[in-house]
């Protein structure tokens, strides 16, 4: 069979009208016709009949159809495989991702993968997780790296896990927290469940609502100024930026309050070759095994 005669069996499955079929691949109907009766003859089955409201697929015909899919999503993989030898990749990538992930995180990943791929540009969209997730859902971007446990149609990739602590200007007694100013901030629901949570476990009680501060950055330096406490999961490196003293949050088990970090991309979506390249280097180079921390 031609790569023609595929692309035939499935723009039919797709859209069921032999004229307009005919008219996509620039031939006459009664050439379609022919082509598909060849198609028939090649396997031995029936694959359309024709009925009052136009054709119908039978079920030799709707298997093939499928596998018609399968055939050009492989030849249009090869054909971009292929091209690799001769370019370099080139492009670029659409990737969302939290502002602290982003500014402790993502730079040195982007900075590594650059170095081999120097015409591969990226661009990235800041937001809270959950927002992030969504636009993923909805193909506004391509993959995103995202905090928290988010269930959907996706493939995801842990990449890593953070623990919580207590920030603060100065040591603090776990016991005197509740009576404490404590200052929130804008953070995705699967973090502020994790740490509702811990809260509740610990004292029995919901979290207070604090002073908002609006982005975890300036939440920080509120605390920094003395204002009170914040509860956050914090990124390797904070320690390098901020002389603030920090208390790990512990289960009743003594073990850390962790939060996973995941990329995350669209089971169902058909992905470019560059997009593959980059979740492979996430893949061979960023990936880690799920585990207590």
């Amino acid at each position: 069979m031609k790569d023609s005669d595929w692309e035939i069996l499935y723009k039919l499955y797709k859209t069921p009208n032999m004229t307009k079929v005919a008219d996509m691949m620039y031939i006459t109907q009664p050439s379609l016709s022919k082509r598909v009766k060849n198609i028939e003859k090649e396997f031995g089955v029936k694959i359309i009949k024709r009925t009052s409201k136009g054709i119908k697929f039978t079920l030799e015909g709707e298997y093939l159809a499928k596998r018609a899919k399968d055939y050009l999503d492989f030849m249009e993989d090869v054909k971009e495989g292929l091209a690799l030898y001769k370019d370099q990749l080139q492009g670029v990538i659409k990737v969302g991702s939290p502002y602290s992930y982003s500014k402790f995180e993502l730079t040195d990943i982007l900075f590594e993968y650059r170095k081999k791929n120097k015409n591969i540009n990226f661009e990235i969209m800041n937001d809270q997780s959950n927002n992030l997730f969504k636009m993923i859902l909805k193909n506004h971007i391509e993959l995103g790296f995202i905090c928290g446990d988010f269930e959907g149609p996706v493939n995801k990739i842990l990449v890593k896990q953070n623990k919580a602590y207590i920030v603060s200007k100065k040591p603090i007694d776990l016991k005197e927290l509740p009576k404490m100013q404590r200052i929130d901030y804008k953070t995705n629901d699967k973090s502020k469940e994790i740490l509702d949570k811990w809260w509740y476990d610990t004292y029995r009680e919901n979290a207070p609502v604090g002073m908002f501060a609006g982005y975890i950055e300036f939440a920080w330096q509120l605390v920094d100024k003395g204002f009170g406490y914040a509860c956050c999961f914090l990124p390797e490196g904070f320690e390098k930026e901020y002389n603030l003293y920090t208390m790990p949050l512990l289960d009743s088990d003594g073990n850390n309050i962790i939060r996973n970090t995941w990329l995350v991309y669209p089971k169902e979506k058909q992905l470019s070759i560059i997009v593959k390249d980059f979740i492979k280097f996430v893949e061979d180079n960023v990936k880690l095994d799920l585990i207590d921390v």
